[in-house]
């Protein structure tokens, strides 16, 4: 009876109200469930397994708008690089008609010549309120968005195998001081918080500085980023999860597994959260 009263109590008040991870909206957990957090679940399941940190976790509350923008992809995708096939680039995705699971078939780029990671793992596409946190993280400086992001890497991760340690792609010291902070390493941050894994920067740098990679060609962005990394010796022997925010042609993270597999390491699987699909 008493924790039932003060149950209400909470709730006429607003004290039992968390803010949304993305919208910054005030929401009670009981909006999502009856009577139980959802992210948590029932009482019983909560004191048997550990918090969700996923997205819409209780690392990143979401509220129940949100929450349906923010699904993950699981359709069709290029198994070595993610990219959906050229349909699904301008195919809406809703809750009431998830994208149909397709074969893991290479695309043509693949085909021709394989990626030199390991493997890969990407939470959704670059679209919707995806693609607009991340432009609010990397050009809005919100820096409060990274843990959701970093949960929607955690989520994606689930098919990686466990790594020796988590590091991001670098900037180069000169942007890096124009722009103040590398968003890849914020999310890479997050994601240490919510699995300790070990987080080791120091394991590659930015040695080239180059133009911004959005708005040039194929072509360009790979010569734009050649010999632009070098990794350290101690990146000898490991398994690593490198972490960006966005793959579009996948050149970045290629020369920056490059430089890793050159040092040595003997897995490198690249983590990212979305794709950007195919827009020709």
């Amino acid at each position: 009876m008493i924790p039932g009263f003060l149950r209400r109590w909470s709730q006429a008040f607003g004290l039992n109200q968390t803010r949304c991870a993305h919208c910054l909206r005030p929401f009670s957990p009981l909006e999502t469930a009856s009577g139980a957090d959802t992210a948590t679940g029932t009482a019983g399941d909560s004191l048997r397994h550990p918090p969700d940190d996923g997205p819409a976790g209780v690392a990143a509350p979401l509220c129940p708008e949100c929450r349906l923008l923010f699904q993950s992809y699981n359709g069709p995708r290029c198994p070595r690089c993610g990219l959906p096939p050229m349909e699904i680039g301008t195919e809406k995705q809703t809750a009431d008609a998830p994208p149909r699971p397709g074969p893991l078939s290479r695309c043509g780029q693949c085909l021709q010549e394989d990626p030199p990671w390991s493997g890969q793992a990407c939470y959704g596409l670059y679209r919707g309120a995806l693609r607009d946190a991340l432009l609010r993280l990397k050009f809005g400086g919100e820096l409060s968005l990274a843990p959701l992001l970093g949960a929607c890497l955690l989520e994606a991760s689930r098919c990686l195998p466990r790594p020796d340690a988590l590091l991001a792609v670098p900037q180069h010291p000169a942007h890096l001081r124009r722009r103040g902070f590398n968003q890849a390493h914020e999310l890479a941050k997050a994601l240490h918080r919510l699995t300790a894994l070990p987080l080791r920067p120091a394991l590659l740098r930015r040695v080239k500085p180059a133009p911004p990679q959005a708005g040039l060609a194929a072509a360009q962005r790979r010569r734009n980023v050649r010999r632009a990394f070098q990794a350290a010796p101690d990146a000898a022997n490991l398994c690593l999860w490198l972490i960006d925010d966005v793959m579009t042609t996948g050149n970045t993270l290629a020369e920056a597994c490059r430089a890793l597999h050159a040092a040595g390491t003997r897995e490198t699987h690249v983590l990212f959260v979305a794709r950007t699909p195919r827009r020709d």
